[in-house]
């Protein structure tokens, strides 16, 4: 099958060629979504070059087509999204020997709500009259745009995908006339029929492929499945860019008590509960009870939340954090501060369980009565977001109380707990985090052990030459050397490319300012003017410290990051002047070491001025580092090294692009030299030509 389709691309895409590392991560993917129930799991690590893209395609195509199973890849950045639906997939998909549908998915808050973007025009003006004259121009403001996005949505020029809406939309008026499931009546809405969100819940139910994003398979599996995306039981996953995967997983499973939010969300819980028994008349002998409760349960909620505040803004630790004095500081579970906040939170956690339970109640018969006509589409459209919203809010919050009342073991990592402080224009609040010191157990609970079949793959998943890392942080510490696999690169690394160490006299560690002036003298003595150069950094101080340094015959051709572009705008306006025959340099920071593809003349020198170390400052990362010197590990050997082992390969990887490409790659870091964890990194570099100057 596989030569089959392969021998089919060969002859309907032009200038494609087998290659045979393609060819080999192809057949280990397919080989391995034909294991057993529970070992269906691919992670293929393919450099550059590869085409990994098509690689996993025909690899998992057949098995997905074959078991009627969604085949859904999943990427981390937008840009890989569209390569996807616009260029990737149409080609794949006309060399396939029967019709094949693909479709791009995001989540429900990507897409208008017609239902209440009419009520929002509907709204009555005398409502603004209670706002400020700041809030009524405000209010205003947004009510003119809800008219003019009802009138583009009702012409059909407009699809109702926030993306494809050409101008800026207000984000306060997009949360508005956009809903999450909670807040959704579905079959039973007036507008159910063009909405946006079903209209492509429909394509999904007739395609085999489906575009996703990170986020949006792990929000869905946080819900427990199934809510946007098929049941993992019935899919195929494809993680393209998967070395992104843990650290995206880490941010969806810790939760936050955001004070603000729960205090407005109480309000509207109280205001819902006033409607109520009007809107449920018929059944009003069934939630008697339940009121009597709520009318407890929500005033208790306010009560705890306070003694929750009082007890952490009299706390020393709280002070220096609203003095600026310091960022994200911990709670440990044996402080004073934590132990105070047990019994409080341990009351939040039982009524919000009564107030989460009553609400998904309210919400389940008001969508019964609309099915049996009890009420009208108006009443229901109107009420029932409001009650997803408490409903959302306190399931929420009950996951937040879960993760900071886990007691901490010794025997296992303990959860995170830390504060941190929130300042807006109108609002100064603190807000308290908890979470797991790692993923991996969310990720195999809620995909690896549910999914049909999984592949991730990457261009950089090993870190010193090691799957060792990415298999702890991603939860599959289960699965042995026979679902990993690690292709050659089918470039020509020792005739493409040389790897330049001049020779620094000293070290950004030791010297940093008499570095940044060493750098700023190397670099405007190899760069070429003429040509095109990536410069990388660390740090945007040091950055503008070495620019600020650069004659300015250098300095005027450098597109600097941060200088009024975009990254997107900087790397436009770089390939405009290199097509032009004009020289361009880029000096950019951590997003320019990943992700950018400048193929061919489009960048012929990378310049790396330090190796890029992790700075763990999060308190999670702090965490892990404890915890691993606990266990009698070192956090440098365990963290840092595979960390900057995985940067640095990736940010030498901005140089070859294509197997044609050429040019050179400078590090002005001698430590790769000086230092024995330097000579371990440059072992697991690609094989370029060593240049020692």
């Amino acid at each position: 099958m596989l030569d089959d389709l392969f021998r089919r691309i060969e002859n309907s895409m032009p200038g494609f060629t087998l290659r045979p590392q393609q060819r080999a991560m192809s057949q280990f993917i397919a080989d391995s979504l034909r294991r057993p129930a529970g070992r269906k799991v691919a992670i293929v690590e393919a450099p550059t070059g590869v085409g990994k893209t098509l690689g996993y395609l025909t690899g998992a195509i057949q098995t997905a087509l074959e078991s009627k199973k969604l085949l859904i890849i999943s990427t981390a950045t937008v840009n890989l999204q569209q390569q996807l639906i616009r260029k990737d997939l149409p080609a794949f998909v006309d060399c396939l020997p029967e019709p094949v549908k693909f479709v791009q998915i995001k989540g429900r808050r990507r897409y208008l709500c017609p239902s209440k973007l009419i009520q929002h025009t509907d709204a009555p003006e005398q409502q603004l009259l209670e706002l400020s004259v700041d809030e009524r121009y405000t209010q205003e403001k947004r009510r003119q745009q809800s008219k003019s996005l009802l009138e583009v949505w009702q012409s059909n020029r407009w699809d109702g995908d926030r993306d494809h809406y050409e101008d800026n939309i207000d984000p306060q008026l997009w949360h508005e006339i956009s809903t999450d499931s909670e807040g959704c009546i579905g079959k039973q809405c007036s507008q159910f029929l063009s909405c946006p969100y079903y209209r492509l819940r429909r394509e999904m139910q007739e395609a085999q492929i489906a575009v996703v994003n990170h986020d949006l398979v792990l929000s869905d599996a946080d819900l427990g499945g199934g809510l946007v995306l098929p049941n993992p039981e019935e899919a195929i996953f494809v993680f393209d860019e998967a070395h992104k995967l843990p650290q995206k997983a880490l941010d969806h499973a810790a939760k936050a008590l955001d004070f603000i939010q729960l205090y407005q969300t109480v309000e509207l819980a109280d205001s819902v509960l006033k409607k109520i028994p009007e809107t449920l008349a018929m059944r009003q002998h069934d939630f008697g009870f339940m009121l009597m409760e709520l009318r407890r349960d929500l005033p208790a909620v306010l009560s705890l939340l306070q003694q929750l505040e009082t007890l952490l803004i009299s706390d020393p630790l709280v002070q220096s954090l609203i003095k600026g004095e310091v960022s994200e500081p911990r709670i440990f579970w044996d402080s004073p501060l934590t132990q105070a906040m047990l019994t409080p939170c341990t009351g939040l956690y039982q009524h919000a369980n009564t107030i989460y339970k009553h609400y998904s109640l309210f919400a389940k018969w008001l969508k019964e009565a609309l099915e049996n006509r009890q009420i009208i589409n108006r009443v229901a459209e109107r009420i029932l977001p409001q009650i997803g919203t408490v409903q959302n809010t306190f399931g929420y919050l009950i996951d937040f109380l879960n993760l900071f009342l886990d007691e901490d073991q010794p025997d296992r990592p303990p959860n995170v707990r830390w504060i941190a402080r929130t300042v807006t224009q109108k609002q100064d609040t603190l807000v308290v985090h908890a979470g797991p010191m790692s993923a991996a157990g969310f990720l195999d609970r809620s995909l690896w052990s549910r999914a049909y079949g999984v592949v991730m793959t990457s261009a950089t998943l090993r870190g010193m030459g090691l799957f060792r890392r990415f298999r702890s942080d991603a939860g599959l510490q289960r699965f042995d050397q026979q679902h990993f696999l690690a292709v050659a690169s089918p470039f020509d690394y020792g005739n493409q490319a040389v790897l330049a160490l001049p020779a620094m006299q000293t070290l950004p560690n030791i010297q940093p300012e008499l570095w940044q002036r060493e750098v700023a003298g190397i670099l405007g003595n190899i760069i070429d003017p003429k040509a095109a150069t990536l410069v990388l950094f660390t740090a945007k101080s040091t950055m503008d410290e070495v620019y600020r340094r650069l004659p300015p015959v250098l300095s005027r051709q450098i597109l600097l990051q941060g200088d009024q572009r975009s990254a997107r705008e900087m790397v436009a306006e770089h390939i405009r002047r290199v097509e032009a025959g004009q020289g361009s340099i880029i000096f950019g920071m951590d997003s320019f070491a990943e992700g950018v593809d400048l193929p061919g003349d489009l960048c012929t020198h990378v310049i790396i001025t330090k190796l890029p170390f992790p700075v763990f400052t999060r308190p999670i990362e702090q965490a892990r580092q404890e915890w691993i010197l606990k266990q009698g590990g070192q956090p440098f050997i365990s963290l840092s090294l595979p960390a900057v082992s995985i940067r640095l390969i990736q940010a030498c990887g901005r140089l070859l692009r294509k197997e044609t490409d050429s040019g050179r790659i400078t590090i002005l870091d001698r430590r790769l030299l000086t230092k024995a964890y330097g000579k371990q990194l440059l072992e697991h570099l690609p094989d370029y030509r060593l240049d020692l100057q």
